[in-house]
């Protein structure tokens, strides 16, 4: 069962808490697809990483300004009782 629903709104990433109890999240990594153009004038799709340190509680949803909308994928690195996990979610 997942704990995290992620969903993008306008400019915004939007993470919803569905575990019914406070989280404590570490960081997050939004991953984006984007298109560049190669050396030999090609183009080509990149993966950039944008880490986001959160270090804090949440109990029902957390929203984060994007660089892009043009998100591909997220991570939540999480800490639960006294593991710290990580859910990915592809968007």
């Amino acid at each position: 069962m997942r704990l995290f629903e992620a969903k993008i709104c306008g400019e915004k990433l939007i993470l919803q808490n569905k575990s019914g109890k406070s989280l404590f999240i570490r960081e997050i990594l939004v991953k984006y697809k984007v298109t560049v153009t190669t050396v030999d004038e090609k183009t080509a799709l990149k993966t950039i990483t944008d880490y986001i340190e959160i270090n804090k509680e949440i109990q029902d949803k957390l929203e984060i300004q994007l660089v892009s909308t043009d998100v591909a994928e997220v991570s939540i690195i999480y800490k639960q009782d006294d593991v710290t996990l990580r859910e990915d979610i592809s968007l």
